[in-house]
């Protein structure tokens, strides 16, 4: 007998050695894929912060050209404004001249008639 109790120490044993082989080797599973987990959030997080920084490059480009067009519209409205006033400086007395005249005119052919 004492051989056949050899043989089931010997068969519990290898039992317990492969129950913590499988348990040594589950564990090595969940740190394998908890590491990967971790680094594919890693990775997708500076994937993240680089399309932010992109956008954010984009939109500050985007705001330059605006301000740039913004103050060249309110330049060219300015000259505008300017031309406006020298025409209007050239031309008023003129202006004033004839409708005083006409008015005149039509005073005297009041009067006349």
């Amino acid at each position: 007998m004492s051989t056949l109790q050899e043989v089931l120490a010997v068969l519990l044993g290898a039992e317990s050695e492969a129950k913590r082989i499988v348990d040594d080797s589950k564990s090595d599973a969940e740190s394998l894929l908890r590491s990967a987990q971790e680094k594919f959030a890693a990775e997708r997080a500076s994937q993240m912060e680089s399309a932010r920084e992109q956008a954010k490059g984009i939109m500050e480009t985007a705001l330059n050209s605006a301000k740039t067009e913004a103050a060249q519209i309110a330049g060219l409205g300015k000259e505008e404004r300017a031309r406006m006033q020298k025409r209007f400086e050239e031309n008023v007395e003129p202006v004033i001249d004839s409708m005083v005249s006409e008015t005149a005119e039509g005073f005297i052919l009041k009067r006349r008639g």
